[in-house]
């Protein structure tokens, strides 16, 4: 279930989809940001995510942001 409590406000030009996106990826980056605390890497906050990083997330817990999004598509109908 995406958690949209403390995230910004949707605008009003955006899509269900758009935003349901949106907060799927924040919410993805926030899981993997502390799996890699937790795992000992090091990472800026504010930097865009090496992908070896993601790789090594989505092995080891499962969580694919690819899968998510296809989803949230599918529910809208999309695909």
């Amino acid at each position: 279930m995406i958690n949209i409590s403390g995230v910004y406000e949707k605008d009003e030009w955006e899509t269900d989809l758009s935003y349901a996106r949106r907060i799927a990826q924040y919410d993805f980056t926030e899981r993997l940001r502390i799996w890699a605390a937790e795992q000992g890497i090091k990472m800026n906050a504010r930097v865009r995510i090496p992908i070896n990083v993601v790789e090594k997330y989505t092995q080891a817990t499962g969580d694919d942001l690819a899968g998510i999004l296809e989803r949230i598509d599918r529910e809208h109908g999309m695909q």
